[in-house]
């Protein structure tokens, strides 16, 4: 499990300057992504698992088994198709799916992060480096995500990250988001 102190000290060791607050979390579009490629896997997972049903399944106690099955495989597809788009989101803004984002005493950077909020590897490089004197801050909600987009006239980034109940690595997403100003923090 990564803590929010061993982001902390990651972060630090990687910038060589001091980080106050660091969390993981997700690259803007990525959320959407995810709905979007379940969605889009599950239909897959469906329409393969029923076109061979069709063709192969006759009796009823068949067609029940054929049913079961296309629940896994609509499963298993929607897992898949959410994941391969979250990481074609984050890549087409340059990012990874999962972020380091951490807070110096003057900036906020976003880092490279390979794994999720409760375990992984990084950084292992700044993807943006923002001013905080001289950016912009948005602020939204979509469930349990909060939603943090940032602009200082040349960069626009946005991230994402769960505070739910049983979201990992809330506490320093929280941090972060507070320190940030988020309203629902």
């Amino acid at each position: 499990m990564t803590s929010e102190t061993d982001l902390i000290e990651r972060g630090a060791a990687f910038l060589g300057v001091p980080v106050r607050h660091a969390g993981i979390f997700s690259a803007g579009s990525a959320i959407t992504a995810s709905i979007a490629g379940a969605a889009g896997g599950a239909t897959a997972g469906e329409i393969i698992v029923h076109g061979v049903e069709e063709g192969a399944i006759d009796d009823a106690v068949s067609s029940t088994l054929g049913d079961a099955a296309g629940g896994i495989v609509a499963g298993a597809s929607a897992v898949a198709g959410a994941r391969a788009a979250r990481e074609a989101a984050a890549a087409a803004e340059g990012m990874t799916p999962a972020i380091l984002v951490a807070l110096t005493d003057s900036s906020c950077v976003i880092m490279d992060w390979n794994g999720d909020a409760g375990s992984g590897t990084g950084p292992t490089r700044v993807i943006h480096s923002l001013v905080l004197a001289d950016t912009d801050l948005e602020f939204g909600k979509i469930g349990v995500n909060r939603k943090v987009t940032m602009s200082d006239g040349d960069t626009i980034v946005s991230f994402t990250g769960a505070l739910g109940l049983l979201s990992s690595g809330k506490e320093g997403k929280r941090d972060v988001l507070r320190a940030l100003g988020h309203p629902q923090a």
